[in-house]
């Protein structure tokens, strides 16, 4: 599977499916050359008893994905890495909220785990960006995650967790982003040379499944521990609520993933991810 297209190798499959067979995640992988979205593949999966949980989707191309809030998240062929994994009951943490940090935290210690020298870079934006830079100010976007939740009669049967990851990109082949959002950036501009995706990849299903044998508590640390957003001013934007905007500096995050924001007036705001937005003022 040494197949390149415009120079850019695909994801060596065989190399996967061994590294991966006796693994909780990544055992089982439905692997496309194009598609619109890997999370429309992986939700038709999941209702099927016969998949098994930490089945993965992957893509080297993705025409129409979705990020969150419905934003487009394209990505040219073999550039970037491009995952939905499902999890079912066996996999689902209890308090589902877990699910965004456990994305987050994998995705980092994966990058970090194979290129070590953007540890100190590595850093995440509430709720749901992968960053690499100092600061919050200064940091662009290498990836994101979207997490998506099938339920029977108030019981979640299965989640959809859905990365992408700009690895081999060059600036040219970035997305345009809107003003209000971070600037992209990939990990070959990064660091200045050619990342594998098949090792990244690989790398990703182990962290999480160590990740599943972590205690929720420590996982919320880490993931807390990563958040650029704290300590930082913040305007948010509420989505259900015409332009209403608020202004304030993030103090926190709870355990369930909300934001805690206190305004110019001292009064402290409990933020749901699915409700706002939140860039630098």
């Amino acid at each position: 599977m040494n197949a390149s297209t415009n120079h850019h190798p695909i994801l060596n499959i065989t190399r996967i499916a061994v590294a991966l067979k006796d693994a909780v995640i990544g055992h089982t992988i439905d692997y496309h050359a194009s598609v619109p979205s890997t999370m429309q593949i992986a939700h038709r999966l999941a209702v099927e008893p016969s998949t098994r949980s930490g089945t993965l989707v992957v893509a080297e191309e993705q025409t129409a994905g979705i990020g969150r809030m419905q934003r487009r998240w394209e990505a040219p062929m073999a550039q970037a890495l491009l995952v939905s994994l499902i999890l079912k009951s066996d996999h689902l943490p209890t308090n589902l909220a877990q699910l965004p940090m456990m994305a987050g935290v994998a995705t980092v210690r994966a990058i970090a785990a194979e290129l070590p020298e953007l540890t100190d870079q590595l850093g995440l934006k509430w709720p749901n960006d992968i960053m690499l830079g100092e600061d919050l100010a200064h940091a662009k976007k290498v990836g994101g995650v979207l997490i998506e939740t099938s339920y029977v009669r108030k019981q979640a049967q299965y989640a959809i967790i859905g990365i992408g990851v700009n690895v081999n990109q060059s600036s040219d082949a970035l997305p345009e982003v809107p003003p209000e959002a971070p600037p992209p950036t990939s990990l070959r501009l990064a660091i200045g040379r050619m990342v594998d995706r098949t090792s990244l990849l690989i790398a990703l299903c182990r962290a999480w499944e160590d990740l599943i044998a972590t205690s929720t508590h420590d996982v919320y640390q880490e993931w807390r521990n990563l958040l650029l957003t704290l300590g930082q001013p913040v305007t948010v934007l509420f989505h259900k609520d015409g332009h209403r905007q608020l202004h304030g500096v993030a103090v926190d995050v709870t355990a369930d993933g909300a934001l805690v924001v206190v305004d110019e007036g001292g009064r402290s705001h409990l933020l749901d991810a699915g409700d706002v937005t939140t860039r630098l003022p």
